[in-house]
Order: C-alpha cells, then structure tokens, then sequence
C-alpha cells in the first residue's frame, strides 16, 4: 500500500454496487457483462455494449501504460495547493487494452511524466471512519525496466 497521494480530507468516491469491489478490493477489478461478455470501466449499472443489466466484478492484469495525461499547475481547490503540480493519467490496461483508467502516477516527477509509461497498479488504503468503510484506492507506479 502506497501513501494518499491527494490530500488527506479530499473527497473520496461514494460506494455504489457498481463500483464497490473496484474501490474494495486491494486488486485491479474491472467489470464484465455477463449477457455479451463486454469489460468496461468505469463500473456502471448498464452495459456499454449491449446495454445489459448484469454483472461481474473480474481481476484484471494490474499493469498497463500511460495513454494520456496533464500536469495540473493551477491548484482547484485550496486544498491542493501544496500538492502542484500534480499528474492525472489514463491508464490502459495491458489485458484489456480498451479499457482506460484515470488515476495518479505516485512517483514520477512532472517533467519525466510521459505517454507510453508502463506503469503498474499499487493500492492507497483510506481507513473506515464512521459509516465509511475503508477504501483501497487504485493508483499507479512506474514500471523500471
């Protein structure tokens, strides 16, 4: 488990069943159509392909490459001030090629961030406070050859 790479008070994801084991698990999880077979993320409650209802949380590979990015310089939010800049990126995953997902590369500076990173899925854990329970939050780390 790798540290919080936003700031500690920053919004968290509200669990939903579609997203709960993505969010849950401390693996990479994706979620496969059970009527076509289509993965898609992110988890929704209807089917990109064939717009089925049904479901399957599947472990996926949890490597895959920088396909696109930016490096935010601006802080948003107050609360990120002391986090610029900072990198957002999409991921495709190396199993699921067409699959894409939008995360942080934890320990690559601005400067050497680039398109074509193979970067592999390290977890954040947000411990349970209150009604919340605790959160593994997918992030990624660079890949050294």
């Amino acid at each position: 488990m790798s540290t919080r790479y936003m700031p500690d008070g920053w919004t968290l994801p509200a669990l939903t069943e579609a997203n709960y084991d993505f969010f849950t698990a401390g693996e990479l999880r994706v979620q496969r159509c059970t009527d076509c077979g289509t993965v898609q993320h992110p988890p929704d409650e209807v089917c990109n392909q064939c717009q089925g209802m049904s479901f399957e949380s599947i472990p996926a590979r949890p490597t895959g490459v920088v396909e696109s990015f930016t490096i935010v310089h601006h802080p948003v939010h107050p609360m990120l001030k002391d986090r610029v800049p900072y990198n957002v990126v999409v991921v495709a995953l190396d199993e699921y090629p067409d699959v894409h997902i939008v995360g942080n590369v934890v320990d690559v500076e601005p400067a050497a961030m680039r398109v074509g990173l193979t970067v592999e899925c390290t977890f954040t854990e947000v411990p349970a406070d209150g009604d919340r329970e605790a959160l593994r939050l997918p992030q990624w780390k660079a890949v050294t050859a």
